[in-house]
C-alpha cells in the first residue's frame, strides 16, 4: 500500500498455512513475495526494516541471522516476555494482554491510513490467526479482539472460508 517492496520469510509450516500460501501464490500481487530463510539473507541489508511478528525470541524467528543484517527491527508480539528478547529494536509493540498478533496488526492497520485496502485473502488470513489464538473467540478475547474482527469483516472476511482453512483431509490428519 505504501509503494515499498516487501517480502515474507516463510520456512517450515503446517498444512493450514500451506493452504493459505497456495491461494496467495496464485495472486499476482504476491508473486515473488514469499522467500526462503536462505533467500532472505541475500535480500536483507542495512537499508532493510525487518518486521518480526508473533515472537520476541530470536531463536524462534525463521532466520536469526537476519536480525544482525537489518538496519531497523520492529517487533510485534502478544506472548508473555521471556528472558530471551530481540535486541536493538527500533520499535517494540509488545502487548501480552492482546489475544493475538493478528489483532494487534489489525489495530495498527486501522489507524495507520484511512485509505488502506486489504484484500479479502489478507483479511481472512488475519482473521484465521485470531481464530487460532482465541480458539474461535472463546479464550482470551476482549473488546479489542472483536473490534479487530469487525475491521477484518469489513474487508470481506468469509467466516466459512476461514473455517475451511483449518480443514484437513484424512491423509494430512
Amino acid at each position: 500500500n505504501i509503494g515499498v517492496d516487501c517480502y515474507i520469510v516463510c520456512g517450515e509450516h503446517n498444512q493450514t498455512v500451506e493452504n493459505l500460501l497456495l491461494e496467495l501464490r496464485g495472486d499476482e500481487d504476491y508473486e515473488g513475495v514469499f522467500v526462503t530463510p536462505a533467500r532472505a539473507e541475500e535480500l536483507v541489508d542495512k537499508d532493510t526494516a525487518l518486521i518480526v511478528v508473533d515472537t520476541h525470541r530470536p531463536t524462534l524467528t525463521e532466520n536469526p541471522k537476519l536480525l544482525k543484517q537489518a538496519g531497523e527491527i520492529v517487533v510485534i508480539d502478544h506472548h508473555r516476555r521471556s528472558t530471551e528478547f530481540i535486541e536493538n529494536c527500533s520499535l517494540v509493540y509488545h502487548e501480552p494482554y492482546a489475544s493475538s498478533t493478528c489483532e494487534m496488526v489489525a489495530e495498527l492497520l486501522q489507524y495507520m491510513d484511512s485509505k488502506l485496502s486489504l484484500t479479502k485473502k489478507e483479511a481472512e488470513a488475519m482473521y484465521a490467526g485470531i481464530c487460532m489464538d482465541t480458539k474461535n473467540f472463546i479464550f482470551k478475547t476482549g473488546v479489542r479482539t472483536f473490534d479487530a474482527a469487525s475491521f477484518l469483516r469489513k474487508h470481506g472476511v468469509d467466516t466459512v472460508a476461514v473455517k475451511q482453512m483449518f480443514s484437513y483431509d484424512l491423509e494430512h490428519y
